[in-house]
């Protein structure tokens, strides 16, 4: 039976991602689209693009209700600060989905930290901070070396680490430079904010200012990965395990990924293990989840869970490694079609973050076509452009964009990339 599926999304979407919504219309079932208007999407695609303020929660929602046309399934990509909206429009049509709680606490890594550890899932200590004071205190309580990271914050923006007992002499400075960069995008952008009234609709009981409210944890040392995973009705399957390089302290931002990460088939088994308790803690039912753990000393502990598909290449070099595209599933998920999985690795992949070297503004962006051409890249993503500034933490926390590319081995897969980011030329005045 054809059915009316509503994609909600602050960004555009890749090749890859279209595909699957052509392959979702060849079923018969119709494709509507909600955005904040800031791109227009691909024609013949979607029956009707809706059009609203996204960062306005009520008013979105009031806004749906107006429009004549009733939902069968609602989901979502990647839009970390969309998916509480989504979880809202799920429950407003009556869909398969996830609560608006669930999502919220996914968003607020403090809401998050206490349903981890009410599921006794392994974790850092933490220690909620609103000022500065209230951070110099955790810092005391919790110990040298800890790491101070927004409530509401993504892709590590505003997230720096006390090293030692000097840093102290410059963590009041770090702190109001980091709060300054995030109230500047929260004006812009508005992806961290909800307001008391929206809280209380989505069922929040401890209010927190997801901008300025910020997390003291204690620092954990090892490598880290990212887990794609898909779980409907409480079954949770693996699709992509990526292993992350991350920027030396005291920031974090990620500079570099290959998928997938190898591992022995008995760490393989423990990742999926804190995986599935993860999501369950959560209450992740129905939906994609996008999982962040770190390997330390005391063993493997979760940095954070999102209930969407991982940002950047990862939709399209998961498609490219196992052949699943995480879109299409998502929506049969929100359908309620059963699922099942054989993931099986059909090639490797490196992606890597075209960072700024110094700040300044970018006078030249030149890639050749020979690298746009090239079969062994799946992604060139630029976020920034000529004209636009760019800076180094603490100041700014953004990357000018990412490439991703693809081999047989771990090592070709690197190879492949490095010939063409040797390419590209990027100048910065």
């Amino acid at each position: 039976m054809a059915k009316n599926i509503l994609l909600v999304t602050g960004s555009d979407y890749s090749s890859d991602v279209y595909q699957a919504f052509y392959d979702v219309k060849k079923l018969g079932h119709s494709l509507f689209l909600l955005s904040d208007g800031s791109f227009e999407p691909e024609a013949g695609v979607f029956e009707q693009h809706f059009t609203y303020d996204l960062r306005k929660t009520k008013e979105t929602l009031d806004y749906m209700k107006q429009q004549n046309v009733m939902f069968d399934a609602v989901t979502i990509k990647t839009s970390e600060w969309l998916t509480p909206l989504t979880a809202l429009l799920v429950k407003q049509y009556n869909c398969i989905g996830n609560e608006p709680i669930v999502a919220f606490n996914c968003r607020s890594k403090y809401h998050m930290r206490q349903e981890l550890e009410k599921g006794g899932v392994s974790i850092p200590k933490f220690q909620l901070c609103r000022n500065y004071e209230e951070i110099l205190d955790a810092i005391h309580k919790i110990g040298i070396p800890c790491v101070a990271k927004p409530v509401g914050g993504n892709a590590s923006y505003g997230t720096f680490m006390i090293q030692n007992e000097e840093d102290l002499e410059s963590l009041q400075e770090n702190y109001e430079r980091s709060i300054e960069y995030l109230k500047k995008k929260a004006i812009d952008e508005d992806v961290f904010a909800f307001n008391a009234e929206e809280m209380d609709l989505i069922g929040v009981n401890d209010h927190v200012d997801m901008i300025t409210d910020y997390l003291v944890e204690e620092f954990m040392a090892g490598s880290e990965i990212s887990v794609d995973a898909l779980t409907q009705n409480g079954e949770t399957t693996i699709m992509g395990i990526e292993d992350q390089i991350r920027m030396k302290p005291p920031y974090f931002l990620q500079l570099a990924a290959m998928l997938p990460y190898l591992c022995t088939g008995e760490e393989l088994e423990e990742i999926k293990v804190l995986v599935s308790k993860t999501v369950t803690a959560m209450g992740i039912k129905n939906s994609a989840s996008h999982t962040e753990i770190i390997f330390t000393p005391e063993g493997p502990k979760i940095v954070e869970i999102g209930c969407r598909i991982g940002g950047d290449d990862l939709h399209d070099t998961i498609l490219a490694v196992t052949g699943y595209n995480l879109m299409f599933e998502s929506i049969m998920i929100a359908l309620g079609e059963k699922r099942n999985y054989d993931v099986k690795t059909k090639c490797h992949t490196r992606m890597e973050f075209i960072m700024p070297k110094k700040a300044g503004i970018i006078t030249k962006i030149d890639i050749p076509d020979v690298v746009k051409n090239n079969s062994d890249i799946l992604n060139i993503d630029l976020l920034l452009h000529e004209g636009d500034s760019v800076g180094l933490p603490p100041d700014n926390f953004e990357y000018i964009g990412y490439i991703s590319g693809k081999g047989k081995t771990p090592e070709d897969a690197k190879k492949n990339l490095q010939e063409v980011l040797d390419k590209i030329k990027i100048e910065i005045e």
